[in-house]
């Protein structure tokens, strides 16, 4: 399978985050130092673009209400008509060097983002959750690019610390931080990075791979089931989409001048559904 670019969405910087968005039939995603959220509204076509004042790592729909960024300041809550954002948490705000990443709501509704170096050499992040009182702890620490968080239970979470090549399933309470190692799968096999990662109906998971041209698709266990290509090199992330769930939308980071890098991408998987 080959993805193909979206018409008409542009080329970022660094395009991450992709989240579908059900009820309003749209995917939202962002530009990092673009410091943009674009929305593409599906059965129209139309694409909207906000300018932020900070740099946001993700986006996450909230349970009601607006979404939350993370970015270089916390957690942020967005205002989708103006693109104002108002500090709900403030993270490591001691440490302007770094920035939040990749993150996700977990299965009980909190925004989950990981924390990491701006420019090399990496000083260790964390992983750190918005409590529903407000508060922000550290869950997982020693992380480099923390990226790809999906929980195929309310118990268990998927995560990639990027330069280790291996994507990791650990214990996940609903209360305290992330439990034990349970699985560690090694991709360093497959050309490129692991960065963002999604699920499908059937727990297997989705793997954008940076510098590696490709999404995979792997069994929990580790065993190659399928490949998407991307006809560019840095691809970022990914996200089920689209009425059926069966549309794979994919973020890409600009590579020098080569043509449609940046852009967002999608490929119809037959037989495959996202989750809802």
């Amino acid at each position: 399978m080959r993805a193909e670019p979206v018409s008409d969405t542009p080329c970022l910087t660094l395009g991450e985050g992709p989240v579908w968005d059900a009820g309003a039939q749209s995917l939202h995603w962002i530009g990092i130092p673009d410091r943009r959220v674009l929305t593409l509204h599906r059965p129209s076509g139309r694409l909207a673009v906000l300018e932020l004042e900070v740099t946001p790592g993700t986006l996450m729909l909230a349970a009601e209400g607006r979404p939350v960024l993370a970015t270089e300041r916390g957690f942020e809550l967005l205002d989708t008509a103006t693109g104002r954002t108002e500090v709900l948490a403030a993270v490591e705000a001691d440490r302007p060097e770094r920035r939040m990443n990749d993150g996700k709501r977990d299965p009980y509704g909190r925004p989950v983002a990981g924390t990491m170096q701006r420019a090399e050499p990496r000083q260790p992040g964390a992983l750190y959750r918005l409590e529903a009182d407000g508060s922000v702890r550290a869950i997982l620490d020693g992380l480099a690019i923390p990226n790809g968080l999906a929980w195929p239970e309310p118990d268990r979470l998927w995560h990639i610390d990027t330069p280790t090549r291996r994507i990791e399933l650990y214990e996940y309470p609903e209360h305290g931080p992330v439990g034990r190692r349970i699985r560690s799968l090694d991709v360093s096999h497959l050309p490129g990075m692991p960065d963002g990662m999604t699920l499908d109906g059937s727990g297997n998971l989705w793997v954008a791979f940076w510098d590696g041209g490709a999404v995979h698709c792997l069994s929990p266990e580790g065993r190659l089931l399928d490949t998407v290509e991307v006809p560019v090199p840095r691809s970022t992330s990914c996200a089920f989409g689209g009425p059926e769930l069966d549309t794979l939308y994919i973020t890409t980071a600009r590579s020098g001048e080569l043509p449609f890098s940046g852009a967002l991408f999608a490929v119809t998987v037959p037989g495959v559904r996202g989750r809802a």
